[in-house]
């Protein structure tokens, strides 16, 4: 009998059952790789989309948290970023947040909230699903507060915002920072000495002279610094303005209220409150006829005061008061510590012109100024206070001088409510 024997015959039918076992088997898997598939299609086309819509929630906060830091408007500024940097049509209205009003950083005036949807249609899922999947990332972005400043210079434009010329020694112990886009918006001249840390500016930092001492913190291109007295009201003054003139032999006491120009050349006592300076009643921003002249000889003093720059003719092109402290002068002024003008020692209207007058201080090794010297529209000019008591002292200007040797140390006492603020630089916050 020919044939096979019956032991191979048996291992024949083995083979054939175990190849019609894996095509039943590979039959039945190959729905699930094709699934598996595209589900990693999917997978992949999902995460891209996030990842784009993510760097574009990213943008967009960091705009509005600019926008905040140049005291624009941020839902106007938002929009224009998701604008741009649009690369998928979004579903709904972008939700825009200033405080937010979710997340860990719900209320805080000082950070925006961005939320976006878009429809993704992915090729797998989305036949069997009929529709596209919608995907939501959001974003926050705010202030964060970094370094201590005490000289500040508020022109946003490209010019020179902190001169330090001469042989000007300018030990601040604080920080200061120019919201200019110059190059350079901060310089040290001649044979400046300048001790101060952090310097800060929107343009570049020229230390090319070697003006600033060893170990300065240099933060050139820094995000614009937002004005710590912005929120100070317009002033309105009334009433027939008193005569504030003390003549060199003469000692008088002055009470807050209106007045025409305060010309101090003898010794005068300010009371604490408010003294309103009008530059329209009397020869405007020269000082020595409309504004506030302290004289070589003079000496004035006073606690809890602010005195006040103004005009009562503010509109476009009035005038306004000035300011002019020669050097000699004695001068021991603290400003308030509650009220309106919480630690602001002497400002001028910001409704001034801007840059038409120079605010101009020279000092005396027998004076203190505790307080704020703030004139958001013009140059204040630090012209020498060699020994002066500056521990407290802030200067806030459009531009800002210094010509002579400057120490300002900012060591506040307790409870003054004058200090150096905190600088602000803009993070994404989740």
């Amino acid at each position: 009998m020919s044939g096979k024997p019956r032991r191979l015959l048996r291992l024949d039918r083995l083979r054939l059952d175990r190849r019609g076992s894996i095509a039943a088997m590979t039959a039945m898997l190959i729905p699930l790789l094709i699934g598996a598939a595209g589900l990693a299609s999917d997978t992949m086309q999902w995460t891209l989309v996030r990842r784009s819509l993510q760097r574009q929630a990213d943008s967009a906060a960091l705009s509005g948290a600019y926008a905040l830091t140049q005291n624009r408007d941020v839902t106007s500024t938002v929009t224009a970023d998701l604008a741009k940097n649009s690369n998928f049509p979004l579903a709904s209205a972008p939700v825009i947040e200033n405080a937010p009003t979710a997340g860990p950083f719900a209320g805080d005036p000082g950070a925006v909230r961005v939320r976006i949807v878009a429809d993704a249609r992915l090729p797998f899922t989305g036949a069997f699903l009929g529709r596209a999947t919608a995907i939501s990332v959001e974003a926050t972005a705010g202030l964060q507060q970094d370094g201590e400043y005490c000289i500040l210079a508020l022109d946003e434009s490209n010019s020179l915002g902190i001169t330090n010329s001469g042989n000007t020694t300018v030990d601040a112990a604080c920080g200061m920072h120019s919201n200019s886009s110059g190059e350079p918006a901060i310089n040290g001249q001649g044979s400046a000495d300048i001790i101060a840390s952090p310097v800060s500016a929107v343009g570049n930092v020229d230390n090319q002279s070697g003006a600033f001492r060893a170990g300065t913190v240099f933060q050139p291109y820094s995000v614009s610094q937002r004005d710590p007295f912005a929120d100070l009201p317009d002033l309105s003054i009334n009433g027939s303005p008193n005569n504030g003139d003390v003549r060199s032999n003469q000692t008088r006491t002055l009470t807050p209220g209106n007045y025409r120009g305060m010309n101090i050349q003898g010794n005068a006592v300010l009371q604490p409150g408010i003294y309103y300076i009008d530059g329209a009643r009397n020869g405007g921003g020269n000082p020595n006829n409309g504004g506030l002249s302290i004289g070589s000889q003079a000496t004035v003093t006073g606690s809890g005061v602010t005195i006040i720059l103004t005009s009562s003719n503010p509109a476009v092109g009035g005038t306004f008061a000035g300011l002019r402290i020669n050097g000699g002068a004695t001068i021991n002024l603290t400003a308030p510590t509650s009220g309106t003008y919480r630690g602001v020692l002497i400002y001028q209207d910001r409704r001034a012109p801007a840059m038409g007058d120079t605010l101009q201080i020279n000092g005396n090794s027998a004076s203190t100024l505790q307080g704020a010297i703030y004139a958001p529209r013009n140059e204040i000019l630090m012209n020498g206070t060699t020994g002066m008591n500056t521990n407290c002292l802030q200067l806030i200007g459009y531009r800002l001088t210094f010509t002579g040797n400057s120490r300002i140390t900012n060591v506040c006492p307790a409870m003054s409510n004058a200090g150096a603020f905190r600088g602000n630089i803009v993070r994404l916050l989740n």
